[in-house]
């Protein structure tokens, strides 16, 4: 309840902004038409977006939260249930019931809208618009003209989704290795990673440059940029999904195999 809360109020914050400019530009003007000239609208969409990115890794981050203390481990081990349906039971509360709060917040904020204006400036200017048509229906016409404009584009929109829940699931992983400050430990992980990766790269550079890569680029070229491209996104796709896999495998190993006290966990 807790996290739900927390995203919850974390989007609400447009529909808080809105509130208080209404207040203030009505105080001021006494003119209702100006006080209501910019309900939430588009703009809303980039913020819900923001808070699915920000939100959901750390929500996942606290998959395991009941296991932070010792106290509470003992109760979680010795609940009447297998290990892995404990496990289970904590993904879809924390993943599934943030993404049921996260659709349904859509829909309360804009019965909040609703209500404030038709019960403070009366429910003939009220509408159900800022917070659930302009949304859906810019988002639909978006991703309509984007997939006609380009081909291919399906598939782009897959290796989006996929990177996005691989990433996540890093923070599940992150929270079955680590019960306190998980979510910032991972969060290092991923500048560490992201520092080594480039280094890496600058010191293979000199390297690959002196390499004879006459074969690479005759294969290339029989190729085409068509077929690189393919190729390029199946790689991209089985490596994301392999990511995937093995954060929630070995989550649900760690989990699994908890321990009251642990040197990772004391």
């Amino acid at each position: 309840m807790k996290l739900a809360l927390s995203l919850f109020l974390a989007m609400s914050l447009p529909l808080l902004m809105f509130i208080l400019k209404t207040i203030w530009v009505f105080g001021v003007t006494h003119n209702t038409e100006w006080a209501l000239a910019s309900v939430p609208g588009t703009s809303l969409g980039t913020w819900m977006c923001g808070c699915f990115v920000v939100a959901f890794p750390i929500l996942a981050g606290y998959t395991f939260h009941n296991l932070l203390t010792k106290q509470s481990r003992i109760k979680e081990l010795t609940l009447p249930a297998s290990n892995g349906e404990k496990f289970l039971f904590h993904a879809l509360v924390t993943i599934g019931g943030a993404l049921l709060t996260y659709v349904v917040s859509y829909f309360l904020l804009d019965v909040i809208q609703y209500l404030y204006v038709g019960v403070i400036y009366g429910f003939s200017r009220a509408e159900w618009v800022p917070y659930t048509s302009i949304f859906f229906d810019s988002s639909v016409d978006a991703a309509s003209e984007y997939l006609v404009g380009h081909s291919g584009s399906i598939m782009q929109l897959v290796i989006g989704d996929l990177a996005l829940i691989a990433f996540i699931s890093t923070f599940v992983l992150g929270n079955a290795i680590k019960y306190k400050h998980n979510v910032l430990w991972t969060i290092l992980f991923h500048w560490g990673l992201g520092f080594c990766l480039i280094f890496l790269v600058g010191l293979l550079m000199p390297l690959l440059g002196d390499m004879d890569w006459e074969w690479l680029r005759d294969w290339l070229k029989n190729q085409g940029p068509e077929g690189i491209l393919n190729g390029l996104k199946w790689l991209t796709t089985i490596f994301l999904t392999a990511v995937t896999a093995f954060c929630w495998w070995m989550s649900s190993r760690l989990y699994c195999r908890a321990q009251i006290t642990t040197p990772r966990n004391k």
